[in-house]
């Protein structure tokens, strides 16, 4: 099904302000709230509302949607489920999968498998930002990025025990959830959460590991390469799973997300996959016609430059231009705007040339 447009759906325009689109936003909502309306398609269209907003409501993703539609909001995550890109399978097409998977070809020798360990806290996600210039957002590859995080303590095993042996936890008795009173406005309120002594567990350490202090995890910094893709543009981010921070007493690692700034060209100009440019020719050449040699981010080209063309007319060469996500091979155009490039100053036989050329 396609994708609606944000704008459309929230009634505004695309210069609103935030406080517009809040405006509408709670008009919409009102109108469409399943409590309310009880009219066919009125939850459809209210879960539209909602995802409308998340999208513009935030600064970064709508300068995404803006730029790119919906591929560019793809890689926040969210309710925004975008399928456009089929080179990333399992998740928003820029989850780049595993990172253990990815840079150190393994899936990193855990198992968390059963039912109790689904309850229990995993680790904390990251995020790092990379700033590229042009024609490395162009090219993808591996960079470097500094990297900071909790990774599962070696000398524990990451159980946090210094005998790698575990025992009941006291203050839970073994189901890894307690009860807790708070006090409300309507009285006090029974409230079930997990047991912070054992992180949901149901175990604590026989005896605290003297490395770790019984939390199973460590810091650990270090320069990782970190894969790009080509024709990755500005604002897009990347998921990796398990990259983040270290689960206590060996539970799940969170998530490593990148956040690509990339460098605008002097030269080019991105929208989309496509890329546009200037060159200048010499009127002769404008008018009689010939080749020019035009840059592109792949090297010098030759454009052949057909007779009378006029200054502003814009010439295309085909996949010249920024490679197509999750489209192996395929890449954008580049487009050509032709400017005349008229003499400022002429030598006393050019202006009787143009004399001449002017009397005929």
């Amino acid at each position: 099904m396609e994708k609606q447009d944000y704008y459309k759906t929230l009634g505004v325009d695309k210069g609103s302000t935030q406080d517009e689109i809040k405006k509408a936003y709670r008009k919409l909502v009102k109108k469409y709230h399943p409590d309310v309306n009880k009219e066919d398609g009125a939850e459809d269209k209210f879960k539209e509302v909602q995802e409308s907003y998340e999208i513009l409501s935030n600064e970064s993703k709508r300068k995404a949607y803006d730029q790119y539609g919906h591929a560019g909001t793809a890689g926040f995550g969210g309710s925004s489920g975008y399928g456009g890109f089929n080179g990333y399978a399992q998740g928003t097409p820029f989850d780049m999968g595993d990172i253990f998977n990815t840079f150190f070809g393994g899936g990193g020798g855990f198992d968390f498998g059963g039912s109790q360990q689904q309850t229990r806290v995993r680790g904390s996600d990251i995020k790092y930002r990379i700033k590229l210039n042009f024609d490395e957002s162009i090219r993808g590859g591996a960079f470097g990025v500094n990297i900071e995080r909790d990774i599962s303590c070696s000398y524990c095993g990451g159980t946090g025990s210094k005998t790698k042996k575990m025992k009941v936890c006291k203050t839970c008795g073994g189901s890894g959830r307690i009860q807790k009173v708070q006090r409300t406005i309507l009285g006090s309120i029974a409230v079930n959460g997990i047991c912070n002594d054992c992180e949901g567990s149901g175990e604590v350490p026989e005896e605290n590991c003297s490395k770790c202090g019984g939390t199973g995890v460590k810091i650990n910094r270090e320069n990782e390469k970190i894969k790009i893709p080509a024709g990755a543009y500005d604002g897009m981010v990347l998921r990796f799973r398990g990259g983040g921070n270290a689960g206590p007493k060996g539970t799940p690692s969170g998530d490593l997300y990148i956040e690509i700034e990339v460098e605008p060209s002097r030269e080019f100009e991105r929208r989309g996959s496509d890329i546009y440019t200037k060159e200048g020719i010499k009127i002769h050449v404008a008018v009689l016609g010939g080749n020019i040699k035009v840059n592109t981010p792949y090297g010098k080209v030759t454009l052949k430059i057909p007779k009378g063309t006029e200054s502003g007319s814009i010439f295309r060469i085909r996949e010249k231009g920024v490679p197509i996500l999750g489209k192996d091979g395929m890449k954008g155009d580049l487009y050509v705007r032709i400017e005349l490039e008229i003499p400022k100053k002429l030598s006393r036989s050019e202006k009787k040339l143009w004399e001449e050329l002017g009397a005929i």
